[in-house]
């Protein structure tokens, strides 16, 4: 047994050594350790397709060459995990694929016990010399996540059924799935801000590993934990994203998220069996406000509206030109309409800006696992609220202010 795991290491390391000259001979491993020699021999000859594959590149790949030497590198080290088990065999080797899949990405690798880089690929080496202080945030923040990682990644190793909770200041990639990659690792999201103050996002693949120190790989004291963080540029896609939602649910005026947003989120809350306050709002006096003072005044007008009902707390929306809605939960409607009759007279007392300012509104209650269609509730609370602004709206002789325009 010792002669043919004798013979399986030194071959491994040829193979990372002298790839052309290594040769194994099966015939001379005993029985146990032949299935094993075939699976060594197919890794060994698919390495050697992948170095001749690199070789024929252009000179613009040379750094992902480099990048693969690194790798092969980390392959070698991790390969003493043979004197375990295959299972670690198995997992070290995934990490081996997975860095060969992100060369175009940065690499880290930092120590789990001092935090101390053990490596890093030729991209982070460049990202850390032309962006220093970036480059140091992100290190901050990696070494920050360090013990976290590590408590997770033992603690799923220990139990792989158990589901992985979010990383504390971090969350897992959008429509990230845990089965979608390698169960030895975790996946999440990071923001920094460069030196302009411009946001910069990432997404971060966290790997634990065994890792030999260079100066005593032949020494078993040698061994250590090791965190790989394959670091991702997700700016841009970051960036397209908020813009794709900015138009989909957001008012560019008052900068409140509209009438989809709304009917969404009051269909989440219906599936979720979450009663909520519906209130209609429609501002008065808008056109007599744009037709005396223009439209920028005008929308000055309703920037002023859509802050004053953002006080009341809750889902402030702006669904029309001078229709919002609120939606609160845990109030009542008779709760909610007091809040906003409070408001209402402060906002006609305050004659600041020249023109009389108010709102008409009504609110409905919407149950709990309600199954009467969402659009009966709003068109109820709408014809509730041109009820209350035929009763209540104070016509506009009454309180017109003095304009020598007029």
């Amino acid at each position: 047994m010792e002669h043919s795991l004798k013979l399986l290491i030194d071959y491994l390391q040829n193979i990372l050594e002298q790839p052309e000259a290594a040769t194994l001979r099966l015939e001379e491993l005993s029985p146990d350790f032949r299935e094993l020699g075939e699976k060594i021999a197919l890794l060994a000859d698919a390495l050697l397709d992948l170095t001749g594959q690199l070789q024929q590149k252009t000179e613009s790949l040379e750094l992902e060459n480099q990048v693969l030497m690194d790798n092969i590198q980390a392959m070698d080290e991790i390969s003493w995990s043979l004197e375990q088990s295959n299972q670690e065999l198995r997992s070290n080797l995934a990490l081996v694929n997975a860095l060969t899949d992100y060369t175009h990405s940065m690499i880290f690798v930092y120590s789990a016990e001092t935090g101390e880089e053990v490596h890093s690929n030729q991209p982070a080496r460049w990202f850390q010399k032309a962006y220093v202080q970036t480059a140091a945030q992100l290190t901050r923040q990696l070494l920050d996540k360090q013990p976290e990682i590590q408590r997770q990644i033992d603690q799923h190793r220990k139990n792989p059924n158990a589901e992985t909770s979010p990383l504390q200041d971090g969350q897992a990639a959008e429509g990230e799935n845990p089965s979608d990659h390698n169960q030895n690792s975790l996946r999440w999201d990071l923001a920094l801000h460069d030196s302009d103050d411009t946001e910069i996002f990432y997404q971060v693949e966290s790997f634990l590993i065994p890792w030999f120190r260079s100066d005593g790989e032949n020494s078993h004291d040698a061994r250590k934990q090791a965190v790989v963080h394959i670091v991702i540029d997700e700016t841009e896609r970051q960036r397209r994203q908020k813009l794709i939602y900015r138009y989909a649910y957001v008012d560019p005026l008052t900068n409140l998220n509209n009438r989809r947003y709304a009917t969404e989120k009051m269909e989440q809350w219906l599936q979720e069996g979450t009663a909520f306050t519906l209130s209609f709002i429609d501002v008065d006096y808008l056109k007599y406000c744009n037709d005396t003072f223009g439209h920028e005044q005008g929308d000055s007008y309703l920037i002023q509206v859509s802050r004053a009902l953002q006080t009341l707390g809750g889902e402030v929306c702006r669904v029309g030109g001078d229709e919002f809605f609120l939606l609160q939960t845990g109030l009542t409607s008779a709760e909610q309409n007091r809040k906003l009759e409070s408001l209402r007279q402060a906002m006609l007392a305050d004659k600041s800006s020249g023109h009389p300012k108010c709102f008409s509104y009504a609110s409905t209650l919407v149950p709990a696992h309600s199954g009467t269609p969402l659009s009966t509730y709003i068109s109820d609370t709408d014809a509730q609220m041109y009820q209350y602004k035929q009763k209540y709206k104070i016509p506009l002789s009454n309180v017109i202010y003095k304009d020598d325009r007029i």
